[in-house]
Parts: structure tokens; C-alpha cells; sequence
């Protein structure tokens, strides 16, 4: 978890239940409702989620930034998650004869997981900007949007120069924090607006996204602030989701009620999210390297 006076850990949950919800049309053969353009909210959770680890893991890189106790860190947060969650569901899934899907609308056992390598590479690119930078989050900023210009703009979208956008200005606003302030933020809503006018949807969300969520999760409202106090549910609820939905769907049936299928595998996804911060993540991040400086302006502990 994050500072508890924040409201980070509450955005994350959001995040990731919007995934949640996304996916469970998609994956019962339904339409996914579009927030923009053609974002859906499962979308808006993923940028939640990359807006939110720029911010936080640049933090952690602006606490003790060397690149080995980095890079152990963000094994640390990621892996250990992973290791028990592909061999536990595959071995569920098999265990109830669905050695794969091919009756339902998605064959994948856990689609989710592929937007995982695109933060991993936001970490590497940080830590690289990091060791020739003593300004990391500027010039990742720079790399990203350089990226985002070549392959965004001429050759389709890359989904490093996508996803980077937001974890870049997440960085940036860490590195930065006037960035935050009221007439700026009113200055990326003005270009958000325009880009989003001139169909440049993806760059325009970059504006708009990451600086409200940093701008919310900054605060401490009641209720949101204590989100967290059963544990930082998002990560295991992200990773576990899909597998649980695709064996709902598969047992039930597509056409059965999205209401029904919801019922069935919210509540399984998050007893499963709940066993894997408390016995498996929170337990690997307690041998995480102790960082070497004070915590920069906003808080964080074990998670980052």
C-alpha cells in the first residue's frame, strides 16, 4: 500500500475493477460500453494503472536510485504475483476439464497479462534515464513522446510508446510537482481538449489522464483513503480476473446474465486477491532492498 492518508490505493482498486467490468462483457461475447473514441473503461483502468506507477515508481528511483536495489524492487512487486497465479490457474482450469476455451468468445486463459511487458520495459526505460540523467523522469518523458511521434503517428501504434505516455507524465509529475498546480492542469485539460478535437485521441488522454489521477490521489478524502485497509487488492485482482471470468463463462454459459456472471466471479477474484497480497506479495516484499535516502514529498512503503 501507499501512504494511507492518500488516495492511491482507492484508484488502483478503481483502476482494476473497471477492468473487471470490461472484461466481463468482452469475455461473455458482449460490447464493451467506450468512454472516448474507442477506449473502453478496461482501458481507462490499464492508463489508471500506468499514470499511477509512473508517478510512484519514479518516486521510488528519485529515493535510491541505483540500479540493482531497482531493479529488485520491481521483481519483487511483480513476479513473485505471477509465479503462483499462472500455475494455480492453469491447474484449476485443468483440474475442471477446461484445458483450454474454445466454446467461449475468448480462448485465453489469461489474457490480462499482456500488458505486463509494457511496464516492465517503462521500468527499464526509466532506470537507463536514470543512469545517464540525473533528471531521469525529463528525459524519459522526451524518449517517450520522441517514440510516440515515429511509431504513434506513421507506422500504427506501439503499445511502449502508448502505454509510456502516461507512465511518462506520471513521471513528470513526480519529478516536477508545479506541473500539478491548478493553472497548469487547467493548461493540459486546453490541449487534452484540442488533441481529442483533431482525433488525436490516444495523445490527448496523456494530458488529461495522469494529471487527474496524480491530482485525486494526492488527496485524502474520506472513504478513499481507506481503501486499502484490507490490503492492496488491485495487482491480484488484475492478474486473477480474467482466468476466473473465462471459467465462469465456460461453465455457466456466454448468454447467461452479465449480472449473474459478474456475481460469480467478482467475489471469487477478490478472495483470490486478498490470499495473494497477504501470503504471497506482501510476504515477498518485506525482502525488498531498504531504500538509501528519505521518501520524497509523497509517501511510500513496501509496494514501491
Amino acid at each position: 500500500m501507499t501512504d494511507p492518508k492518500n488516495n492511491f490505493d482507492a484508484l488502483r482498486l478503481i483502476g482494476a475493477l473497471l477492468v473487471v467490468f470490461s472484461h466481463q462483457l468482452a469475455l461473455s461475447g458482449r460490447w464493451e460500453p467506450r468512454f472516448v473514441g474507442d477506449h473502453s473503461f478496461g482501458n481507462l483502468g490499464v492508463l489508471i494503472f500506468f499514470s499511477i506507477s509512473g508517478y510512484l515508481v519514479t518516486a521510488s528511483w528519485m529515493n535510491d536510485p541505483h540500479l540493482g536495489r531497482f531493479a529488485v524492487r520491481r521483481a519483487a512487486r511483480l513476479l513473485p504475483a505471477l509465479a503462483v497465479s499462472i500455475p494455480c490457474t492453469f491447474a484449476i482450469a485443468s483440474a475442471l476439464g477446461l484445458s483450454g476455451f474454445p466454446d467461449n468468445p475468448h480462448h485465453g486463459l489469461n489474457g490480462s497479462l499482456w500488458t505486463i511487458p509494457f511496464e516492465v520495459m517503462c521500468y527499464i526505460l526509466l532506470a537507463l534515464m536514470g543512469a545517464i540523467s540525473r533528471r531521469p523522469a525529463l528525459w524519459l518523458a522526451i524518449a517517450i513522446f520522441a517514440l510516440f511521434a515515429v511509431t504513434g503517428f506513421q507506422l500504427g501504434m506501439s503499445f511502449v510508446a502508448y502505454f509510456g505516455l502516461f507512465f511518462g507524465m506520471g513521471a513528470l509529475l513526480q519529478a516536477y510537482p508545479y506541473l500539478s498546480k491548478p493553472p497548469v492542469a487547467l493548461l493540459f485539460c486546453c490541449v487534452a481538449f484540442v488533441l481529442i478535437l483533431i482525433d488525436q485521441t490516444k495523445l490527448g488522454l496523456a494530458f488529461i489522464v495522469p494529471p487527474l489521477v496524480i491530482a485525486v490521489g494526492r488527496q485524502s478524502w474520506p472513504v478513499l483513503r481507506s481503501a486499502g485497509r484490507f490490503g492492496d487488492l488491485s495487482y491480484g485482482i488484475y492478474i486473477y480476473a480474467w482466468p476466473v471470468q473465462q471459467i465462469t463463462v465456460a461453465l455457466l454459459g456466454e448468454n447467461r446474465s452479465y449480472f449473474v456472471l459478474l456475481g460469480v466471479s467478482l467475489p471469487i477474484t477478490l478472495a483470490l486477491a486478498f490470499f495473494s497480497w497477504h501470503f504471497v506479495e506482501k510476504v515477498a516484499l518485506r525482502y525488498k532492498p531498504a531504500p538509501r535516502r528519505e521518501k520524497v514529498e509523497i509517501g511510500i512503503d513496501a509496494v514501491y
